[in-house]
């Protein structure tokens, strides 16, 4: 005896890699071109450095590029301040805090980092653990090449529908690279819908997990029905038969 059609349905959204040909990873955000200082930066040329180049933070580095602190705005302000207002407030006599007069001395550190091949959901989680709102990249030596920030993360949620279906369809094909494959997606505001008809539940769990890795997805519904649940032991069926 066979059991009925069940059909799956969840909400998902991520920025996890597939085949890491998307801009999915932190090396492919971040920027490239970043103002450093090195511990015997003075006060006044942060000052200077952070005001003209319109940045948040210097990552303070050696002679090697090794990254080892961080000196941000906030080390250098009050609270009363506001960022955009850094390059005439900053300068404003009685306005830098006293906290030392070079960058070895100012910086917090150890600083925060992280690797170029990490995905973009791993660069967020660390951003939010750890409060703050960028993230100097390195490279498997500890050597700076880049720095992350929240506004680099969200250009992974800024594709058109019609690239996000490219890359959901892809990511089937990676599962059931037929001409007319059983599962089929549209994409509208970001939002990925699945639909179609298997045999094995288990077939409808891989072709989510991969469409899920896609990056830029808002959310992910999965209106797919299976004939069998191979997946669920307690409810499995004897599966089809021949006759």
């Amino acid at each position: 005896m066979t059991q009925p059609s069940r059909k799956t349905s969840h909400a998902q959204g991520s920025t996890q890699a597939v085949g890491g040909a998307r801009r999915d990873l932190v090396r492919d955000v971040m920027t490239r071109d970043v103002q450093v200082a090195c511990p015997e930066t003075t006060l006044r040329e942060l000052v200077r450095t952070i005001g003209d180049h319109h940045v948040h933070a210097l990552p303070v580095v050696d002679d090697a590029r090794r990254v080892l602190g961080i000196v941000a705005v906030s080390d250098l302000l009050g609270d009363e301040l506001i960022a955009e207002h850094v390059r005439t407030r900053l300068q404003h006599r009685g306005r830098v805090r006293l906290v030392g007069w070079t960058a070895g001395e100012i910086m917090t550190s150890p600083a925060v980092t992280i690797d170029q091949k990490q995905p973009l959901s791993q660069a967020a989680r660390v951003m939010h653990q750890r409060h703050i709102g960028r993230l100097p990249v390195v490279d498997r030596d500890g050597r700076l090449i880049g720095i992350v920030t929240r506004s680099d993360l969200l250009t992974a949620f800024l594709h058109a529908d019609e690239d996000l279906l490219a890359a959901v369809k892809e990511a089937i094909a990676m599962v059931d690279s037929s001409a007319s494959p059983a599962i089929s997606a549209t994409v509208r505001h970001g939002v990925v819908v699945l639909q179609g008809s298997v045999l094995l539940l288990s077939q409808v769990q891989v072709v989510s997990d991969f469409v899920r890795r896609v990056p830029g997805i808002v959310r992910m519904d999965v209106e797919v029905t299976a004939a069998y649940d191979d997946v669920h032991s307690t409810m499995a069926g004897p599966g089809p038969t021949q006759r």
